[in-house]
């Protein structure tokens, strides 16, 4: 409990800072967490599980759910889950373990959260992979192959085949939680036997001849392309398999998680009209009977938004989504625009005035060289506002925002989201307590981005008190 001391020391510096200069104070959060065995992450736990574009560090978590800008017994909300960092450093934080709900859109998303926070019995889960492999050699199981105009040219024919009987086979089990295990190590494959260029978050063909003849990266992506013709699928599930099995036991390790005192709960899919429904087989929301949050009920909320235009985060994962069979190729287009943070706008809808006028003005600007992107900016704020303003009705009086964001570049404009957020929190009636500034690390994102979106180089962690 000692090193407990250590992170509110730190944060009561960093106000104290903050108070002094009023302007965004530099920290590495990295380096102050390592300082302890507890806090060193690497593939601990279950957050090696699934990759997944724009991860959060969870040195940022960690940070906050170490202190006593929370109650050991508050419940903790992520509204924008993602894959469920916060979610999972909430229930197993050594010290002060807490209950967590999470909001997330992309139904992949959830389901890798959701697997990243159950623990499962580890005999029962080995008796399920011995079936699966059993089905496996079965000559009677028909694949289960997406159907999507464009599938010759992400996959062989040969990869198909094999990754649909995969499928047919994992649809076979019975039990939602340990068939959602293997849906995610099944869907970790996907991009690992296509004909995509691996170096790319979002899926592009891959080309050799863009890389330079002769180079060890030419060379590598010609044996990626060979591989993929033919991809030995089994062997590479096993192994997930086998690593996501030792992972899934760390986390079943722990009582707290495993006996359910510490639980974490995907109960919905959009931030902006926040309920509390039920997750299902295969990161499904059953929103039958879905119950709204009670106010004043929440004690920390830690989250990282979207970003404006900056991530395509459907785009990134619609391979996995179409072979899980979560979308087909209609539904896939209307969950990226109903996305935080799309570029999927109509070029003909209106500005919609936020009353902040810092945004209003930067959109008045931007329409005069473009009206899309002008429409994209105006309609992630007036999201945000939605999503700010549920926040701050769910917290407990003098609980915590901690919003994780980087700014953009768009047609020209250096966009501080950061400031634009924050002074949508003080409009609504948060009070800005602190903005830390940190570069980002290890994040599995886009930072290298056309001259539109701009480059993503720090993120600004806002924390704002109601």
């Amino acid at each position: 409990m000692a090193a407990i001391k250590n992170f509110d020391k730190k944060i009561g510096e960093l106000k104290l800072q903050y108070g002094k200069i009023n302007c965004p104070i530099v920290f590495n959060f990295r380096t102050f967490c390592s300082s302890w065995e507890w806090t060193k992450r690497s593939d601990v736990l279950t957050h090696h599980i699934h990759k997944y574009p724009a991860k959060l560090i969870p040195y940022i978590p960690i940070f906050f759910l170490s202190s006593q800008m929370c109650a050991k017994d508050d419940e903790v909300m992520d509204p924008f889950t993602g894959s469920g960092t916060v979610l999972l450093e909430s229930i197993t934080h050594p010290y002060f373990k807490r209950n967590c709900f999470g909001i997330e859109i992309n139904p992949l998303a959830r389901l890798i959260a959701k697997v990243k926070t159950t623990p499962l019995d580890l005999k029962k889960l080995q008796d399920k992979e011995e079936e699966l492999f059993l089905n496996l050699k079965r000559k009677d199981i028909n694949p289960i192959i997406p159907e999507y105009d464009n599938l010759d040219l992400w996959f062989s024919e040969n990869a198909q085949k094999k990754l649909g009987k995969l499928r047919a086979c994992i649809e076979e089990l019975k039990d939602d939680d340990y068939k959602d295990f293997f849906f995610v190590c099944f869907s970790s494959l996907i991009r690992k036997v296509s004909l995509a260029d691996p170096n790319i978050p979002p899926p592009v063909v891959l080309k050799p001849d863009k890389y330079k003849k002769g180079s060890s990266r030419y060379d590598e992506m010609k044996d990626f392309l060979k591989r993929n013709r033919i991809p030995n699928v089994k062997a590479l599930f096993k192994q997930c398999v086998k690593d996501n099995e030792r992972r899934v036991k760390s986390l079943s390790n722990i009582e707290d998680v495993s006996n359910g005192v510490a639980k974490a709960r995907i109960v919905w899919d959009d931030s902006r009209d926040p309920k509390i429904g039920r997750l299902v087989a295969k990161g499904n929301i059953e929103k039958k009977g879905a119950k709204v949050f009670k106010e004043n009920s929440i004690g920390l909320i830690i989250t990282s938004p979207p970003y404006i235009t900056a991530q395509k985060y459907v785009r990134t994962t619609k391979l996995e989504l179409l072979w899980l069979g979560l979308v087909d190729s209609k539904s896939l287009i209307e969950l990226d625009k109903e996305t935080i943070g799309t570029e999927k706008v109509k070029v003909d809808d209106n500005l919609v005035r936020t009353n902040i006028k810092i945004i209003d003005n930067l959109c008045n600007k931007i329409v005069d060289i473009s009206r899309e992107r002008a429409i994209m900016v105006n309609r992630y704020f007036n999201d945000m506002i939605l999503v700010i303003r549920n926040s701050y009705k769910m917290l407990k009086k003098d609980g915590r925002m901690i919003l994780i964001v980087g700014n953009n570049k768009v047609c020209g404009y250096n966009v501080k989201t950061y400031g634009m957020l924050a002074e949508i929190g003080e409009s609504i009636g948060f009070r800005k307590e602190m903005v830390i500034k940190d570069r980002i690390r290890s994040r599995g994102m886009i930072t290298k981005r056309h001259k539109k979106g701009g480059l993503i180089e720090d993120e600004y962690i806002v924390v704002l008190q109601k």
